[in-house]
């Protein structure tokens, strides 16, 4: 039997990721006489083929996109890339590839615009790679995480599952829909993924069971703009219909929402949220910035009043909320008043996570044409007074924290037997994780990984 050996890099953010889960799906579900061998290190020597899954959301993606092809390609790799990578500077990096062995949508020419692969052309991809024989991905993705877990990476036999990677830590991505209808100046997502495309609910639902069943415990419910989910195809959002009947399904799991823009959010909303008895009080709203003008700027579609009404309404509805949000300092135009403004609003709110990105400037969007650059002086300035406002605010909800009966996610056991645990409440690969030590653990329940009772 002919014999190919493959391995895989995932590149970008977790939407990515489960684009590639579904892609090594469907390559499990090639029948071909050609045996994959699936190697965890893509410089091991046997390797063949090489699925690279890129992102092109920034400039830094791009260039590590590039970086990363460049590598494979000089090590003679067969190179399959899909993903978000736009090539922006030079169209003659991809066409000059030795060893570009699948691409779309022109990969006889190499002429692309996008490297983007929908699952309308997998079947191209099956073609090139074959089966990968299913033992063989098992024992990789057992390998990942050590001896100490039982593998449930996958349901077999069913038509409509994917490769589930973060099973062994007990949650999964569930991506609800695709591509995004914002106008956000910053942004080049629907240049690259196009206007949105919602899942059906009924679709959605039979992946839920399928994940629960597969043992994990914790489903992150992803898409661009999830608030706005299957606004597409009815022209108003149904989040609230697809959360109650998820919440319907009788397992003992729970799940978050990433991405919900406020600008659909109501007070109706957040009474029917507060109703479901398996979300976790999680609320992952990017807001960018506070400041009017800013705002403005940016193309966002809410002011600083309806965001304050909200927050405090959520507070009121939500008394162990978690709040985590997204700012973009030293965007075009920002004042000292507008970044005042955002320490203030920080501050105020005293968010529980904040992650903090810098003004990048993209040439595919459209703020690279708006002036009042701001000078770096005055960038590193600004980051390090929002580090001064938030570092505290962090530090005092820490020591305020009851540790006695929390609910931890083990994540790793280390040599010196130092345990790294996420708090159910935290994100996984957003928020902080913590170190503890074995001594300290008053009770440990492995079989599950559902609580540990821990002495701080």
């Amino acid at each position: 039997m002919e014999q190919l050996n493959f391995s895989a890099i995932n590149l970008g953010c977790t939407k990515n990721l489960v684009d590639l889960e579904y892609t090594v799906w469907e390559i499990l579900k090639c029948w071909d006489t050609t045996e994959i061998n699936f190697f965890p290190d893509p410089e091991t020597k046997e390797v063949e083929y090489l699925l690279i899954n890129t992102c092109g959301f920034l400039s830094s993606s791009r260039n590590e996109a590039e970086s990363t092809i460049q590598y494979y390609d000089d090590l003679w790799k067969k190179l399959i890339i899909i993903g978000c990578y736009v090539p922006v500077k030079d169209d003659n990096f991809v066409k000059n590839l030795k060893n570009l062995h699948c691409i779309t949508p022109h990969e006889d020419t190499k002429e692309v615009a996008s490297m983007l692969l929908w699952n309308e052309k997998l079947k191209k991809l099956q073609r090139w790679v074959g089966k990968l024989k299913q033992e063989k991905l098992k024992k990789y993705l057992d390998s990942l995480h050590g001896d100490r877990w039982e593998s449930k990476a996958f349901v077999w036999g069913s038509e409509n599952v994917r490769a589930f990677f973060n099973a062994p830590l007990w949650h999964e991505y569930l991506k609800i829909a695709e591509g995004c209808n914002n106008t956000c100046s910053f942004c080049i997502i629907p240049k690259i993924r196009g206007k949105q495309k919602s899942r059906t609910i009924e679709d959605i639902l039979e992946e839920v069971k399928i994940m629960v069943k597969s043992w994990i415990k914790e489903i992150e419910i992803i898409s661009q703009d999830t608030t706005r989910y299957w606004v597409d195809m009815y022209n108003k959002p149904q989040l609230l219909e697809l959360l109650e009947e998820i919440d319907k399904i009788e397992w003992d799991f729970v799940y978050r929402l990433f991405y919900m823009y406020p600008d659909v959010l109501s007070f109706t909303h957040l009474d029917r949220l507060s109703k479901l008895t398996k979300m976790l009080p999680y609320f992952d709203m990017p807001f960018q910035h506070i400041s009017p003008a800013v705002l403005k700027n940016m193309g966002r579609f809410y002011d600083e009043k309806h965001i304050f009404k909200l927050l405090d309404y959520i507070k009121e509805k939500f008394p162990n909320a978690f709040f985590h949000t997204n700012f973009i300092a030293w965007f075009p135009g920002e004042t000292e008043e507008d970044f005042q403004l955002l320490l203030d609003f920080a501050a105020k709110y005293e968010f529980d996570s904040v992650s903090l990105f810098g003004y990048h400037d993209e040439v595919l969007a459209p703020s690279f044409n708006l002036p009042w650059k701001v000078d770096f002086k005055t960038i590193a300035s600004r980051v390090e007074r929002m580090s001064n406002v938030l570092n505290p605010i962090y530090d005092k909800k820490e020591e305020v924290k009851t540790w006695t009966e929390l609910v931890w996610i083990i994540q790793e056991v280390k040599e010196d037997w130092t345990i790294i645990v996420r708090e159910q409440i935290k994100a996984p690969e957003i928020d902080d994780y913590d170190i503890i030590k074995l001594e300290n653990i008053l009770e440990w329940v492995v079989s599950t990984g559902e609580k540990i009772y821990y002495k701080k």
